[in-house]
């Protein structure tokens, strides 16, 4: 019965979850999403990088630092790197109940990715990476990970600058991130803490990460090292005066 009654209970939920969803949909006028979409699409049936940051700046986001940005693109359903297509900004706009620049700043308001549960965060941090590629490039250069990665991962990694440091002084000028490192990273800051503890030399982490962890335990060691000369130095010092 116990079994029973929690499928019902799913099916009733899926229900009104679709008739909620279907509503939505009938309350937009899709004749101004359309007129939206041509005032900010600055190539025929398409928003590429200038017309999402016109977008932006209507919204009352700044293009280069709001990560709702990110995620309104991630909401509106773009497939295709620094793009929105006609397509996907129409029915993601239909799926949002959004018809008008009004109702399009008030969702902006909601939609902060720290508000996320981790399973959603990690699938909207996968959105991100693919969306930023440049091109046909299935990698990102390390200068933009160093601009993207703070952005969009915000409180949700203690590591973050360390990494960031690390990927400036301790890997060659033309390294790039692929979207594995990327989305290792997050789960990385999840299970491993500020002193590396619930980190395993032997795991399944990417190359990348096992470097950086080498790289911060080899500085912490030297500067530790260093504080020790210095302390036995003062004290060779006082000795002799």
């Amino acid at each position: 019965k116990t079994q029973q009654h929690r499928e019902e209970m799913r099916r009733s939920k899926a229900t009104s979850q679709a008739r909620g969803k279907k509503e939505k949909e009938e309350r937009v006028n899709r004749a101004l999403i359309s007129e939206l979409f041509e005032k900010w699409a600055d190539e025929p049936g398409l928003m590429t990088m200038e017309g999402i940051s016109s977008m932006s700046e209507e919204l009352g986001m700044d293009a280069s630092s709001d990560v709702r940005l990110l995620a309104l693109c991630w909401r509106l359903g773009a497939k295709k790197p620094a793009q929105v297509d006609q397509e996907e900004f129409e029915q993601g706009m239909e799926r949002l109940g959004c018809d008008d620049v009004g109702k399009l700043r008030a969702l902006v308001a909601t939609l902060d990715p720290s508000e996320l549960d981790h399973r959603t965060f990690r699938d909207f941090f996968k959105f991100v990476f693919l969306f930023s590629r440049e091109g046909t490039h299935r990698t990102l250069e390390k200068d933009i990970v160093n601009a993207l990665l703070p952005i969009a991962i915000g409180d949700r990694s203690i590591h973050t600058t360390a990494f960031l440091d690390f990927l400036d002084d301790g890997t060659p000028p033309n390294t790039r991130v692929t979207l594995d490192q990327w989305c290792s990273f997050l789960e990385f800051s999840v299970k491993v803490k500020p002193d590396f503890d619930g980190y395993e030399q032997d795991g399944a982490w990417p190359l990348l990460l096992d470097e950086f962890v080498e790289f911060m335990l080899a500085r912490t060691q030297s500067q530790n090292s260093k504080g020790d000369t210095q302390g036995e130095n003062n004290k060779n010092a006082s000795s002799s005066s």
